[in-house]
């Protein structure tokens, strides 16, 4: 039952592009898939349980200057990223070897001391 709705939930399938953000969505669902929403239909179907990770969050979180996170562009006040979480918002598309870790030295610093400065 949850495979069919998800199949019924997937649109046209016209604009898939597996490479980048292609606005291929469900319709109906909760929450929506927003980009590459393949039908499944080969069986057989298996479930796996997962746990979330911060390699390869592809465009992750937003973030500004002082590596603060904001949503629909309105600054969170009290959330700050740096690393992986936010490669996204530097590079754009893509992947870059060991930039999580150059951004997560430059930004992780900058998030530190913004964080603190709001705690204090």
């Amino acid at each position: 039952q949850t495979v069919a709705e998800f199949n019924e939930a997937c649109g046209d399938q016209s604009g898939f592009h597996p490479t980048e953000l292609d606005g291929v969505a469900t319709s109906g669902l909760t929450p929506p898939k927003t980009n590459w929403a393949r039908p499944i239909t080969e069986p057989p179907f298996y479930g796996y349980s997962l746990r979330t990770g911060v390699t390869f969050t592809y465009l992750g979180l937003k973030v500004d200057e002082n590596a603060q996170c904001s949503i629909d562009d309105r600054p969170v006040s009290n959330l700050w990223a740096a690393g992986e979480t936010m490669a996204g918002s530097i590079l754009g598309q893509g992947y870059l070897a060991g930039f999580g870790m150059t951004i997560g030295t430059v930004f992780g610093r900058i998030a530190g001391k913004e964080a603190a400065a709001h705690a204090n």
